[in-house]
């Protein structure tokens, strides 16, 4: 804004002041100048080629995008300064010819107010149809987002290869990597692999620290098969004896990674009987390929991802008290997987373990994460007895494709990963 201030008085003095312009031709001379003038000689005029040029149809077309943006955006007593700034910046013939363009196609205030209020009536039931649909998608999520494990439907045309993970707080994860079975069938033939065959094939392959565990595998010194038993040969130099928690992760990891033979002997590579520090002779690893006969809870590593992971130093003689025992984990590594507002009695009854809630129970009340949680440590729990388990008092028949009518379905391996 200039910094000038002019009074009326002032522009009426100084206009005032201009010479008055008189022209004291007459009308004759007026008359005969222009006959003289060969511009205005008689003859066939030509016919004016109206035409935008380039630069000015540029400028025509962002004109009337930026107009069209103010025209919705801005109120109506901004509207009408629009219209007035844009038909005083408009100076040249062409593009008075593009404004009267644009005045054909603007939109009458009260039209442009209802378009606006329409779509934001559009866009506010958009976002509410939205929402709706995001939460109702979210109440119908696909199995495969929430459970951990690795189910019937999951390893069709694919091999599972269970191997024993070590994670930055040192816990062993059991983890299934789904192979299909067409790179099976590349790598092995037409033959079925064993556990160890899968272990000395992809073993090496994974990356561990990727995953969020430690480097652990594959394990130092070779393996063999006698009969149903494998035989760890060491080497020298290893360090599962370094301390009480390795020979534990050591054991452990190779329980949950050798699944179909009965025992591990650990031999010197001369044959002769390893030894460690911390015990001494080794006792060969008694494999119970599965049955591990204890309660599973939810584990959240680090990174913040989410393991079920068998509490192998706690087992029960019987799946009731491990059931039971699910209402309070044994370490501050694991979750309470059961709500304190939940409680509930196990029967067994013709040899499936029913969980019978105390009231009746709304899975939807609880975090989905938390309900998936809950249910795969009870059916898991009642897999290492390889017994079957089922919810009563539950009023959702079916959740996230879970049938509650009847037992629910056992696992095939804990943790799935693709390969």
């Amino acid at each position: 804004m200039s910094n000038n201030k002019w009074s009326e008085q002032k522009i009426d003095q100084l206009l005032s002041q201009v010479p008055k312009q008189q022209d004291t031709r007459s009308k004759a001379e007026v008359l005969k100048r222009l006959q003289q003038d060969s511009r205005l000689a008689e003859g066939k005029l030509k016919k004016r080629k109206i035409w935008l040029p380039p630069a000015v149809a540029v400028a025509a077309l962002i004109t009337l995008t930026l107009l069209g943006a103010t025209l919705l955006n801005q109120p109506n007593s901004e509207l009408q300064n629009a219209f007035d700034s844009s038909a005083e910046s408009e100076s040249s013939a062409d593009m008075d010819r593009v404004t009267s363009e644009e005045s054909k196609m603007s939109i009458p205030e009260k039209a442009t107010d209802e378009s606006a209020e329409g779509s934001a009536t559009i866009n506010s039931t958009s976002d509410k149809e939205t929402s709706e649909t995001e939460m109702a998608k979210s109440a119908e999520a696909p199995v495969e987002s929430l459970l951990t494990s690795a189910y019937s439907s999951d390893v069709e045309n694919h091999t599972v290869f269970k191997i024993g993970l070590v994670s930055q707080d040192a816990l062993v994860v059991p983890v299934s990597f789904l192979i299909p079975n067409d790179q099976i069938q590349q790598d092995f033939g037409n033959e079925t692999p064993n556990t160890l065959q899968l272990y000395e094939k992809y073993a090496a392959d994974i990356n561990e620290e990727d995953l969020g565990f430690t480097d652990y595998h594959p394990y130092k010194g070779t393996f063999e098969i006698d009969q149903d038993q494998l035989v760890h040969r060491l080497p020298k130099e290893h360090d599962y004896d370094l301390a009480s928690a390795a020979l534990y992760s050591y054991d452990l990891s190779l329980q949950f990674t050798f699944e179909g033979f009965t025992q591990i002997n650990h031999q010197n590579e001369d044959g002769s009987q390893a030894e460690f520090d911390q015990v001494g002779q080794k006792t060969p690893t008694v494999l119970t390929n599965g049955l591990y006969k204890t309660a599973v809870y939810p584990y959240t590593d680090p990174s913040g991802q989410v393991y079920m992971v068998p509490s192998l130093s706690e087992p029960y003689n019987n799946a009731l008290d491990a059931l039971v025992a699910l209402k309070t984990p044994p370490n501050d590594f694991f979750a309470n997987v059961v709500p304190m507002s939940v409680t509930y009695t196990v029967e067994e009854i013709q040899g499936v373990f029913h969980i019978k809630f105390s009231k009746p129970l709304e899975l939807n009340s609880l975090s989905q994460e938390q309900t998936a949680q809950m249910i795969e440590s009870f059916v898991l729990t009642g897999a290492t007895f390889d017994v079957q388990i089922q919810l009563d008092n539950v009023i959702e028949e079916q959740w996230i494709g879970i049938n509650f009518t009847q037992p629910l379905e056992q696992p095939v391996g804990l943790n799935k990963y693709s390969w």
